[in-house]
């Protein structure tokens, strides 16, 4: 009796396609049990319960970042400061380098907790990163505002989303 890989050998089948589709096959086959809990029910279901417009807005900052800017002649600062907007998962991100004034919109995930947005310092001078806490408490980065060769830059480290499963009955 053959075996089944004299067999595929026989009519062509190269060992290392065998392999490739047992490895695809077995990637695939665990990919089903992510994102579920051990009673096998989705853990990414999200809690709509919170409003998706804000009842009052926040005048002042939620959350700042400041620092001096070295000039022996002028007293400017590099500050960030973000601002709640009525959208509760959207923010307003007023940036100030020297005498330019620059904004920017931030988005936040809805993990089902009210979002709590952040500043920190970044790896450089005049450097910050924007992010937000999920719900384990951990910070997320998402952007850097920085000063790059006398020019204020702001990417996107990050990018984030939400998936909603819904539970069959």
């Amino acid at each position: 009796m053959q075996s089944s890989t004299t067999i595929l050998n026989q009519i062509g089948f190269p060992m290392k396609y065998l392999s490739l589709l047992l490895l695809l096959t077995l990637f695939a086959c665990n990919q089903n049990d992510k994102g579920k809990n051990s009673d096998g029910s989705p853990s990414g279901i999200v809690n709509d319960t919170i409003p998706l417009q804000r009842t009052s807005v926040e005048n002042s900052p939620v959350a700042s970042y400041s620092e001096k800017v070295k000039d022996p002649l002028n007293d400017w600062r590099f500050s960030v400061d973000i601002y709640e907007t009525k959208s509760t998962f959207d923010f307003l991100v007023k940036i100030k380098y020297k005498e330019l004034d620059a904004e920017d919109n931030i988005k936040i995930p809805n993990f089902g907790i009210m979002p709590k947005v952040e500043v920190r310092k970044g790896k450089t001078d005049q450097s910050c990163i924007i992010g937000f806490l999920d719900k384990a408490g951990e910070f997320k980065e998402y952007k850097l505002v920085q000063v790059k060769n006398q020019q204020l830059k702001i990417s996107t480290i990050k990018h984030y989303a939400r998936t909603l499963y819904k539970v069959k009955k």
